[in-house]
């Protein structure tokens, strides 16, 4: 375990992941500054409050995060292909030259440990164009020889509380709405996990350094996710299969994923071994309670 307690530069601080491994590092005693492009955001600002101090940049000013950067022991990296609540080509090439540039310059700089949030999939060669942007970080990051960590989440829990999060019918039956088939399973993680993962990797340089880690709490049918969360609301609940066509009508790069995944579905990862690993790892039952899950109303 290190002695060095940061600072760790948290890029994507705003977002899910950067809040929960904002949250995390802070716990553990280190020092975050976190990247923002609006120090006075409320989401910045809530930061600041934990205890955070913010380092306005922007990813396409390399001179801002190399400032941002100076004298930082570690570096978290998530980023987004998200143009507002769509993936576009645009969003997916910036992301693939944000991550190699901050890459360049971690190297440059000199950076102890990068901790780099990509996703599950990425080295596949799935031919999901949004993989390939992360598959070209995780590459580039390899070719630069940093000292780095690889997370690789799945599924994330937290999209019940928000793209997908079950609805009430006309007749009171919690329905989970998933563009996945019944009998396929699916891989869930919390972002507070991959917090915690990632504040771990921090901690523990000698444990996770070099190490590519897919990361998952829970391996679920749809139908047994609409029980689980069925049972915790007090609820009858059922699964639906979103209709491919209808997913690819809102977002052509989500549908390209699903339609790999309804054709390739991922395996099991070892949770009893990430378990052993982070005591705390949610399972679905344990997040919904975490959270106090509530359905949707219509």
């Amino acid at each position: 375990m290190t002695n060095n307690k940061g600072p760790v530069l948290v890029i994507g601080a705003t977002g899910q992941q950067g809040r929960a491994t904002t949250e995390q590092l802070l716990k553990r005693g280190w020092e975050v500054h976190a990247f923002v492009r609006n120090l006075n955001a409320p989401a910045a600002m809530a930061l600041q409050t934990q205890g955070a101090n913010l380092i306005e940049g922007d990813l396409d000013d390399a001179g801002s995060i190399r400032a941002a950067m100076e004298g930082a022991y570690g570096v978290f990296m998530m980023l987004t292909m998200m143009t507002g609540i769509h993936i576009t080509a645009e969003g997916i090439a910036a992301e693939q030259r944000w991550g190699k540039r901050v890459a360049d310059i971690a190297k440059e700089l000199g950076v102890a440990h990068l901790v780099y949030s990509s996703l599950r999939g990425a080295g596949g060669n799935t031919g999901v164009e949004y993989y390939a942007a992360k598959e070209a970080i995780e590459a580039h990051i390899s070719q630069l020889e940093l000292p780095a960590t690889v997370l690789r989440p799945t599924f994330f829990m937290d999209n019940l509380n928000a793209f997908n999060r079950p609805v009430l019918d006309e007749k009171g039956e919690l329905v989970v709405n998933l563009p996945v088939r019944s009998d396929i399973p699916i891989s869930l993680i919390s972002t507070h996990d991959i917090g915690a993962f990632a504040a771990l990797a921090f901690d523990r340089p000698g444990q996770f350094l070099g190490r590519t880690i897919p990361l998952a709490g829970d391996y679920l049918t749809p139908p047994q996710i609409a029980e689980i969360i069925g049972r915790h609301a007090g609820l009858p609940a059922r699964s639906n299969q979103v209709p491919l066509e209808q997913v690819r009508a809102f977002d052509k790069y989500v549908a390209q994923m699903f339609t790999h995944f309804d054709e390739n579905p991922d395996g099991p990862l070892d949770i009893p071994a990430l378990r052993t690993e982070h005591p705390g790892l949610m399972d679905l039952d344990a997040w919904l309670r975490s959270v106090a899950w509530k359905p949707l109303l219509p």
